[in-house]
Protein backbone atom coordinates (compact mmCIF):
# COMPACT_ATOMS: atom_id res chain seq x y z
CA UNK A 1 0.00 0.00 0.00
CA UNK A 2 2.79 2.46 0.89
CA UNK A 3 4.50 1.73 -2.47
CA UNK A 4 1.35 2.89 -4.26
CA UNK A 5 1.25 6.09 -2.16
CA UNK A 6 4.91 6.82 -2.85
CA UNK A 7 4.42 6.32 -6.59
CA UNK A 8 1.40 8.66 -6.55
CA UNK A 9 3.42 11.34 -4.74
CA UNK A 10 6.31 10.94 -7.19
CA UNK A 11 3.94 11.15 -10.15
CA UNK A 12 2.30 14.29 -8.79
CA UNK A 13 5.70 15.87 -8.12
CA UNK A 14 6.85 15.20 -11.68
CA UNK A 15 3.59 16.63 -13.03
CA UNK A 16 3.94 19.80 -10.96
CA UNK A 17 7.57 20.17 -12.04
CA UNK A 18 6.65 19.86 -15.71
CA UNK A 19 3.74 22.26 -15.32
CA UNK A 20 6.03 24.93 -13.86
CA UNK A 21 8.92 24.52 -16.29
CA UNK A 22 9.36 27.33 -18.82
CA UNK A 23 9.02 25.13 -21.87
CA UNK A 24 5.93 23.29 -20.70
CA UNK A 25 3.92 26.24 -19.49
CA UNK A 26 4.67 28.73 -22.27
CA UNK A 27 5.39 26.56 -25.31
CA UNK A 28 1.88 26.92 -26.75
CA UNK A 29 1.18 30.41 -25.39
CA UNK A 30 -1.71 32.30 -26.91
CA UNK A 31 -0.77 35.90 -26.12
CA UNK A 32 -3.55 38.49 -26.33
CA UNK A 33 -2.54 42.17 -26.07
CA UNK A 34 -4.32 43.96 -23.22
CA UNK A 35 -2.46 47.27 -23.03
CA UNK A 36 0.90 48.81 -22.42
CA UNK A 37 2.83 52.05 -22.32
CA UNK A 38 5.38 53.81 -24.50
CA UNK A 39 7.96 51.46 -22.91
CA UNK A 40 6.28 48.06 -23.32
CA UNK A 41 3.27 46.10 -24.56
CA UNK A 42 1.33 43.96 -22.11
CA UNK A 43 -0.22 40.57 -22.90
CA UNK A 44 -2.07 37.70 -21.19
CA UNK A 45 -1.76 34.03 -22.15
CA UNK A 46 -5.32 32.88 -22.76
CA UNK A 47 -4.27 29.20 -22.53
CA UNK A 48 -3.15 29.48 -18.88
CA UNK A 49 -6.29 30.85 -17.22
CA UNK A 50 -7.16 28.83 -14.12
CA UNK A 51 -10.09 29.40 -11.76
CA UNK A 52 -10.35 28.57 -8.05
CA UNK A 53 -13.38 30.18 -6.40
CA UNK A 54 -13.13 33.94 -6.95
CA UNK A 55 -9.42 33.73 -7.75
CA UNK A 56 -7.98 33.46 -11.26
CA UNK A 57 -4.38 32.56 -12.11
CA UNK A 58 -2.86 33.57 -15.45
CA UNK A 59 0.54 34.17 -17.07
CA UNK A 60 1.15 37.74 -18.22
CA UNK A 61 3.88 39.18 -20.46
CA UNK A 62 5.63 42.52 -20.70
CA UNK A 63 7.35 42.94 -24.04
CA UNK A 64 9.78 45.88 -23.83
CA UNK A 65 10.62 48.14 -26.77
CA UNK A 66 14.17 48.74 -25.50
CA UNK A 67 16.56 46.24 -23.95
CA UNK A 68 16.74 46.35 -20.15
CA UNK A 69 19.19 44.70 -17.75
CA UNK A 70 19.33 42.58 -14.62
CA UNK A 71 22.54 41.22 -13.03
CA UNK A 72 22.20 38.02 -15.14
CA UNK A 73 22.20 39.99 -18.40
CA UNK A 74 20.07 42.03 -20.76
CA UNK A 75 16.42 41.14 -21.32
CA UNK A 76 13.61 42.23 -23.66
CA UNK A 77 10.61 40.55 -22.04
CA UNK A 78 9.39 39.10 -18.79
CA UNK A 79 6.50 36.88 -17.82
CA UNK A 80 4.66 37.00 -14.52
CA UNK A 81 2.38 34.30 -13.20
CA UNK A 82 -0.34 36.40 -11.56
CA UNK A 83 -3.31 35.67 -9.39
CA UNK A 84 -6.36 37.94 -9.39
CA UNK A 85 -9.09 38.00 -6.77
CA UNK A 86 -12.06 38.91 -8.97
CA UNK A 87 -14.47 39.75 -6.14
CA UNK A 88 -12.01 41.81 -4.07
CA UNK A 89 -10.33 43.53 -7.08
CA UNK A 90 -6.77 42.75 -6.05
CA UNK A 91 -3.79 40.92 -7.54
CA UNK A 92 -0.50 39.36 -6.58
CA UNK A 93 2.52 38.11 -8.52
CA UNK A 94 3.45 34.46 -7.96
CA UNK A 95 6.45 33.86 -10.26
CA UNK A 96 8.60 35.95 -12.62
CA UNK A 97 10.80 34.93 -15.58
CA UNK A 98 13.13 37.14 -17.62
CA UNK A 99 13.92 36.42 -21.31
CA UNK A 100 16.67 37.82 -23.57
CA UNK A 101 14.33 38.18 -26.57
CA UNK A 102 10.91 39.70 -27.12
CA UNK A 103 7.66 37.79 -26.56
CA UNK A 104 9.23 35.43 -23.98
CA UNK A 105 11.62 33.91 -26.51
CA UNK A 106 15.06 32.45 -25.79
CA UNK A 107 16.35 30.70 -22.69
CA UNK A 108 15.20 31.94 -19.28
CA UNK A 109 17.81 34.36 -17.92
CA UNK A 110 16.36 34.39 -14.44
CA UNK A 111 13.31 32.86 -12.75
CA UNK A 112 12.16 33.34 -9.19
CA UNK A 113 9.11 33.31 -6.98
CA UNK A 114 7.58 36.77 -6.61
CA UNK A 115 6.44 38.56 -3.45
CA UNK A 116 3.00 36.90 -3.21
CA UNK A 117 1.69 40.11 -1.60
CA UNK A 118 -1.76 41.30 -2.60
CA UNK A 119 -2.28 44.81 -3.98
CA UNK A 120 -5.39 46.69 -5.03
CA UNK A 121 -6.11 46.81 -8.76
CA UNK A 122 -6.52 50.44 -9.83
CA UNK A 123 -9.44 51.02 -12.22
CA UNK A 124 -8.24 51.87 -15.73
CA UNK A 125 -4.72 50.45 -15.17
CA UNK A 126 -3.04 47.66 -17.16
CA UNK A 127 -3.61 45.38 -14.15
CA UNK A 128 -7.30 46.23 -14.44
CA UNK A 129 -7.30 45.28 -18.13
CA UNK A 130 -5.56 41.96 -17.36
CA UNK A 131 -7.94 41.24 -14.49
CA UNK A 132 -11.03 41.94 -16.61
CA UNK A 133 -9.85 39.57 -19.34
CA UNK A 134 -8.83 36.84 -16.87
CA UNK A 135 -11.98 37.03 -14.72
CA UNK A 136 -14.36 37.28 -17.68
CA UNK A 137 -12.72 34.35 -19.50
CA UNK A 138 -12.49 32.16 -16.38
CA UNK A 139 -16.14 32.65 -15.46
CA UNK A 140 -17.31 31.79 -19.00
CA UNK A 141 -16.06 28.23 -18.78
Amino acid sequence: MWVRRVSIVIGMSIGLFLFDTPGASLAAAEWARVGGTHKYDRYVDMTTIGLSGHKVTIWTLRDFRVERAIPRGPYRSLTIKRQYDCSQRKSRPLRTRYYPDGMAQGHVLYAAPATHEWSRVVPGSDDDAEMKVACRQAHRG
